[in-house]
């Protein structure tokens, strides 16, 4: 049964935990600038698509600008499923390399630390680490984004320990102060097989109440293999 939850509890993250900003999966090549900070708060309430088993994942992400294309990264989510708790903590650098016009690139390495107790469902009792690779272009008020990432998903609940992740997002600034979103991503099953993937779209919508504080809302649905069904996505962000 702890397997079966921590597995919903993948669904509902990502293969590496990481997206520009919620509601987002994908990520994309922006930094806070060096020596900025923001604080990330989001929460999801989602639904198994077989047995209707409500779930939750809430997650604070603390970011700092180490340089002014890098930011570290500090992860630390909450699970609420079979039982309540901390799940796994995570760190990364996101590191925005290339730059050219409209066009950005970057690397977001990290590792994720067994702080989650793995025998109630809320962790995956080893250490793991994963990379992306993402893709910013951004000519106008349409922007796309896109990564491809993969995770060593050491875990002691007999998980898929190699998993791939693809997503890509269009943001438009329908207003000054208003974006819409939509997003879609393809995980690799993390059953033990890892047969067959895991699609998730998102649409949603991010307003900027002041250009240092964002809220945003995003509704979540599952297709193919993904063990979700849908999830209602909240989210505010904090910069200073």
């Amino acid at each position: 049964m702890h397997r079966f939850f921590f597995a919903l509890a993948i669904a509902i993250a990502t293969v590496s935990g990481a997206r520009a900003g919620h509601p987002l999966i994908t990520e994309d090549t922006g930094t806070q600038g060096a020596g900025r900070w923001q604080l990330e708060v989001s929460g999801e309430d989602g639904r198994d698509r077989a047995s209707r088993t409500r779930l939750g994942r809430y997650d604070a992400v603390l970011s700092h600008g180490v340089a002014g294309n890098a930011d570290l990264q500090l992860g630390l989510p909450w699970l609420r499923h079979a039982d309540v708790g901390a799940g796994d903590v995570s760190f990364d650098l996101k590191w925005r390399f290339h730059e050219q016009n409209a066009l950005s690139l970057g690397l977001k390495p990290g590792v994720t630390l067994p702080s989650g107790d793995e025998r109630r469902g809320l962790g995956a009792g080893r250490a793991g680490w994963g990379t992306l690779l993402i893709l910013s272009y951004a000519p106008g008020p349409l922007a796309f984004h896109a990564h491809a990432g993969y995770k060593r998903n050491r875990n002691a609940l007999g998980e898929c320990e190699s998993l791939t992740h693809f997503s890509g997002a269009l943001v438009w600034k329908a207003a000054q102060n208003l974006k819409l979103v939509a997003d879609y991503a393809r995980d690799t099953n993390s059953g033990p097989a890892g047969d067959g993937a895991a699609r998730y779209a998102i649409i949603g919508a991010i307003w900027s109440v002041t250009p240092d504080f964002d809220l945003d809302l995003g509704l979540k649905t599952g297709h193919g293999g993904a063990t979700l069904d849908r999830a209602l996505m909240l989210g505010m962000a904090l910069r200073w």
